[in-house]
């Protein structure tokens, strides 16, 4: 049975006309998982109400929301500081109403594709955004850049912006970035730091991969190599290849910068790319495991594009191209009871 909440006091706290025991009594609700059904239907209420009310126009109030949870985790970090610094102090009261019932609508529908932790570093705090495997996430951040995080990535960047605007990605990105002379944006990818003012580019810098690939799509970039000391700059339609094991740059070609960014449309884009190559992307994009058996003569290239075709599909058109079997292993519970991943095993004959 879901516990109810006292409507009350939660009106008195959004208000700011709350007393420290109302405080209190708010933080145990939003901690208490019990409560969350009821919770939901009392704010999701009000936010409806409200959203009828007023033109709320077309902002994102990702950066309220982050300013949200930096309080509350304040707040916990330093429980000897006094109350919870009040959000109608910080923003106005009608902001302050729309906070909560916009932070449990969130959390309830987005937590499941959408993961963001917070975390206090002293006076700097960070947001972190996973994006599953097999799944594509669009984002925006506090400066009002946008993109796509690709299956099995995670970005983390400062709620606020200083001097520069510095983020971390591991993973695959593709990053639209709002033009700023004054701060420069910076991709922290390993041991490689891609620096832009304003541009279109698509990083690919997963842990379990041997290179960090960097294509633009217009504007430009300044690519350093960190462990080196060393940078170079690229124009639209380049691409730059990091090899970490050597920890230097290896290459730097022209291409079509579509292909690398095509995944945010849902499409996988192949061109003259290897067996290998085209497993380990087929992988990440159905969350699936596959390993490749080949002959040491077989060599060949796939050019195709898919479009909204199961793993299937896909493995069957191969099929009908190139001279390899494939079967799907019998999937076994683990210990926790769960399903293991799905697992494929492609012969190259």
């Amino acid at each position: 049975m879901n516990n109810k909440i006292d409507k009350e006091v939660l009106l008195r706290y959004v208000n700011g006309k709350f007393t420290h025991e109302d405080k209190e009594y708010i933080e145990n609700v939003f901690e208490d998982e019990s409560f969350k059904p009821e919770l939901q239907k009392h704010l999701s209420a009000d936010w409806f109400e409200l959203c009828k009310q007023d033109n709320l126009g077309e902002h994102s109030m990702d950066h309220i929301l982050h300013k949200l949870y930096y309080n509350i985790k304040h707040e916990k970090k330093n429980p000897k500081k006094g109350v919870l610094v009040s959000l109608w102090k910080t923003y106005s009261k009608a902001a302050a109403v729309l906070l909560f019932p916009l932070a449990l609508a969130y959390s309830v529908y987005y937590s499941s594709n959408i993961q963001e932790v917070v975390q206090l570093n002293e006076e700097v705090s960070y947001a972190e955004i996973h994006a599953p495997l097999g799944s594509r996430i669009s984002f925006s951040l506090p400066d009002g850049s946008t993109g796509w995080l690709n299956g099995g990535s995670i970005l983390k960047y400062p709620v606020k912006f200083a001097a520069t605007r510095d983020v971390e990605l591991t993973g695959e990105a593709y990053f639209d970035i709002i033009k700023n002379k004054t701060k420069p944006f910076n991709v922290m990818a390993g041991n490689v730091n891609i620096s832009v003012l304003g541009t279109k580019f698509n990083v690919a810098a997963y842990s379990d991969d041997s290179n960090v690939d960097v294509v633009l799509e217009s504007g430009k970039v300044r690519l350093y190599d960190l462990g080196n000391k060393k940078f170079i700059e690229m124009e639209p339609d380049e691409r730059v290849v990091y090899k970490k094991e050597e920890q230097k740059i290896v290459s730097k070609s022209k291409v079509n910068s579509k292909k690398y960014s095509s995944w945010k449309e849902g499409k996988l884009v192949f061109r003259n790319d290897p067996i290998e190559e085209v497993a380990k992307r087929l992988a990440r994009w159905y969350n699936v495991d596959i390993a490749v058996s080949q002959s040491a003569n077989a060599d060949f290239r796939l050019r195709a594009t898919f479009e909204d075709e199961d793993i299937e599909e896909v493995l069957r058109l191969l099929k009908l191209t190139f001279p390899i079997d494939y079967k799907f292993e019998k999937r076994k519970k683990d210990a926790q009871g769960k399903f293991e991943k799905r697992k494929i095993t492609i012969d190259v004959n």
